[in-house]
């Protein structure tokens, strides 16, 4: 298989190739909460660009709602709802020019989400006290089950603007910084509105609201660009635990800068809100609901015991939502990256050894049924296969300041940007010297791991090891293994069999570098 096809394949699965007709540059969304009856209403003003503009153009969102009117530079449109789909029909001879506002109005019941954050929608809950406790994710189902827009991952808009109004008393947080909070009376009730906005490019997936009874408090970081704003939101039955519990925030934030570059959305600043379900990396919002416990809901290996999701969710602020997938495709350059940086805040936390435990614990959840790069959210792998995917690159580095060269250049280089599996593999490539394609196909695009077969022999009173890779064909990685004695050294498996001495080792004494690589092994006797 040459190396120019593997190439036109990466491109092929990785480059989701779509007609454009807009570019949104700004959403502005306006809404009203009514918690008692689990109803939203509200208007969308899509700011966007086109150079294409025809007679029609269309907009994603929830049949579950009703599009009250449409209107496009601030005229009556006539629209077609269906299929989730808003097509609305422009008026003949528009003047054309670059810029234009669509707004669309609706209302309706969103979805109620079974299992969030895995399965998208509204999650209506109540605290201890019997307060609304509210929240959405809806990373799998995309933002238009419950906001009209463009819902298409290649389509970020520069900023957003969120309007939340909910019942007096109630406090609304969404991405970004406060910028007016004030109290109306709307049909005879007291409500207050809570405005939001970001300065930075945000996915549309990562758009929140949370609304609960909140009790807040703040700090600061003095990171790489400056002072960085920490702002927490908690139940009240959980303030003091959650002052105490959120200190791991500072330090991870330090070395998650040192590592990665800064944090990419100083001027959004960065927040952790308590939800209702288990968390989500909506971007300078981060949705946190581990209970305030150790490791994954109180599981975690041995000793390292840091909170699985303020680690996690926090590393997406740079893997997904700085440097961003364009196609659901490549989901696992935003998972992969993310779990991986578990592992590395356990080396710097705890120490190296901690952190091949750690892997070892991730490395038992891998299942290798279906290729990480993968169109469905069909399989874990793309979080702990690819964790590990990572670290073997690592391995065959066996230069970490180039490896974490490469992995800090990824962010510094596409930074507030839309990636794909191409981009990220020929990145590495220039760092590393040599040519991944194999390995990455092999890794990503297989659902088996490669196998390293091999067999001794013995003549003369020697001993051969006897070695190849069963995998794609001109798989060629390096591998670490006990040759001799002293210590480890690096054998070069190809397709093809070879030979080399063990020198002054027994058979049984003879290891692979399990720890190190993520493959499989098989003596052939």
């Amino acid at each position: 298989m040459s190396r120019y096809f593997l190439l036109v394949i990466l491109l092929i699965f990785s480059k989701t190739i779509f007609s454009q007709e807009l570019d949104v540059r700004f959403y502005d969304l306006t809404l009203d909460i009514d918690i008692e009856s689990k109803f939203i209403s509200g208007n969308n003003k899509i700011h966007f660009h086109s150079k294409n503009l025809n007679d029609s153009i269309k907009i994603d969102l929830s049949n579950q709602f009703v599009v009250d009117s449409v209107l496009f530079l601030n005229q009556k449109c006539e629209y077609v709802h269906k299929n989730d789909v808003i097509k609305v029909y422009l008026a003949k001879n528009f003047k054309k020019k670059d810029n234009y506002i669509l707004n669309v109005f609706y209302k309706g019941k969103p979805i109620i989400a079974e299992r969030p954050p895995w399965s998208g929608g509204f999650v209506w809950e109540k605290d201890a006290n019997g307060d609304p406790w509210v929240g959405v994710a809806c990373q799998g189902d995309g933002a238009s089950i419950w906001w009209p827009n463009h819902d298409n991952l290649n389509d970020e808009p520069d900023s957003v603007r969120l309007s939340i109004t909910v019942p007096k008393g109630l406090k609304a947080v969404s991405n970004g910084n406060l910028i007016l909070n004030k109290d109306t009376v709307i049909n005879k009730k007291e409500k207050s509105t809570f405005i939001w906005k970001t300065i930075n490019p945000i996915n549309n997936y990562n758009v929140t609201l949370n609304i609960a009874n909140y009790k807040s408090f703040s700090d600061t970081l003095n990171g790489h660009l400056g002072l960085l704003h920490l702002d927490y939101y908690v139940l009240p039955e959980d303030y003091v635990k959650a002052k105490s519990h959120f200190s791991q925030v500072s330090p991870m934030l330090h070395f998650f800068e040192d590592k990665f570059g800064p944090y990419p959305f100083y001027e959004d600043g960065y927040c952790l809100v308590q939800t209702p379900y288990l968390g989500m990396e909506h971007q300078s919002c981060i949705a946190y609901g581990n209970k305030f416990k150790k490791g994954y809901l109180g599981n975690y290996p041995e000793n390292i015991d840091f909170d699985f999701i303020i680690i996690h969710e926090t590393a997406h602020e740079w893997w997904g939502n700085s440097v961003s997938m364009g196609d659901i495709g490549d989901m696992w350059i935003h998972e992969s990256f993310a779990t991986y940086s578990e592992a590395l805040y356990v080396e710097e936390m705890y120490s190296y050894n901690e952190m091949i435990t750690y892997l070892n614990y991730q490395k038992n959840k891998i299942l290798n049924d279906v290729p990480i790069k993968s169109e469905k959210f069909s399989s874990t792998d793309m979080y702990y296969k690819g964790s590990w995917i990572l670290h073997t690159l690592r391995s065959c580095f066996n230069n970490d300041s180039m490896w974490f060269d490469a992995i800090k250049g990824i962010q510094l280089e596409f930074k507030h940007q839309i990636v794909d599996t191409y981009d990220v593999v020929k990145y590495i490539e220039t760092h590393y010297g040599n040519d991944l394609t194999v390995f990455f196909q092999q890794y990503l695009f297989k659902a088996e791991l490669p196998v390293f077969e091999y067999f001794i022999t013995k003549r003369d009173k020697r001993n051969y090891l006897n070695f190849r890779w069963k995998a794609l064909p001109g798989f060629e990685m390096p591998l670490l293994v006990k040759i001799n004695e002293l210590e480890f050294d690096w054998v070069y498996p190809t397709e093809n069999w070879k030979e080399i001495e063990l020198l002054n080792i027994k058979e049984k004494d003879f290891k692979i570098a399990n720890d190190l690589f993520l493959i499989n092994v098989k003596k052939i006797k």
